[in-house]
């Protein structure tokens, strides 16, 4: 029994610590014109938008229906490339992504990982250079998405 509630209280550590390395945005605009937001200023800065997923759109393919629900990968390789170069596994989390969502009560949220929380478990110290440009893009990024 004492097992079961070791791992219990683990278990939700670890979800809790999961949760709070990742960032919520909340956008005063809708799922596609935040995604919109996101695509032009991710371009004005010279990254690329290498790919946009539309998970509402292939649960209609389907027959299944869900809110708005789109990721967003975008980035550069000259902020990535210097981070892979310092751990490969890094490419776990490039290029950068953000999920834009509305919820239940039709809020449309952008929220994404922290890098500087991820980028350890990858043997990138969180104050490294191309993490901290992660990072600010991100912040950038998400706050142009959602009218910040």
């Amino acid at each position: 029994m004492k097992t079961l509630i070791s791992i219990a209280l683990f278990a939700a550590a670890v979800a809790g610590t999961a949760m709070a390395d990742r960032v919520n945005v909340a956008s005063d605009a809708d799922v596609a014109t935040s995604v919109e937001r996101l695509t032009k200023a991710v371009e004005m800065a010279g990254a690329r938008v290498f790919t946009t997923v539309d998970f509402a759109a292939g649960s209609a393919s389907v027959g299944e229906s869900l809110r708005p629900t789109t990721v967003v990968i975008f980035g550069s390789p000259k902020i990535g490339a210097k981070a892979l170069q310092q751990g490969q596994t890094m490419a776990l989390n490039l290029p950068l992504r953000i999920l834009f969502f509305e919820d239940a009560n039709g809020q449309t949220w952008a929220i994404y990982d922290d890098p500087t929380a991820v980028a350890p478990s990858h043997g990138l110290t969180a104050d490294h250079p191309a993490v901290l440009a992660m990072k600010g893009a991100l912040e950038k990024f998400s706050a142009a998405a959602t009218g910040e």
